[in-house]
């Protein structure tokens, strides 16, 4: 993930204080279960394809004869569930990580659980995106 794109990415500063680092483990980082973004994402798919088909990005995995793309994905949210920050893990392509980042931020910013925390915290889920360049 870029920095700058961190950077755009970032919401409206948070009154508590300075936000938490951004996790270097996944593993260690709470599952959103059922996140609905991992359900729609592989609708953008061909918008994805797009950007890979341009040969500038990387990352993509032969899944029955298609192409497959997971991105790790982590939210840092406050505890109403609103996304401060939106940070694609492993996309390999900064046109893919601005593209869904928008998207979520567009479409799917009121998706995140509330939990009422009075410091932002950190989540975690996936997106993924399966599309095939066969004639």
């Amino acid at each position: 993930m870029t920095i700058l794109l961190s950077l755009m990415l970032a919401a409206s500063p948070v009154a508590h204080g300075a936000l938490p680092p951004m996790p270097q483990d996944l593993s260690e980082v709470p599952v959103i279960d059922g996140w609905i973004g991992r359900k729609i994402s592989p609708r953008w798919s061909e918008d994805v394809a797009r950007l890979y088909r341009r040969g500038e990005c990387g990352g993509t995995v032969n899944h029955e004869g298609s192409r497959l793309l997971e991105i790790d994905m982590l939210f840092l949210l406050s505890g109403d569930g609103k996304p401060l920050k939106v940070a694609p893990v492993n996309a390999r392509c900064p046109g893919v990580e601005k593209f869904v980042s928008a998207r979520i931020l567009s479409s799917l910013r009121n998706s995140f659980p509330k939990n009422g925390a009075t410091e932002p915290y950190w989540m975690r889920s996936q997106v993924r995106f399966l599309w095939s360049d066969a004639p």
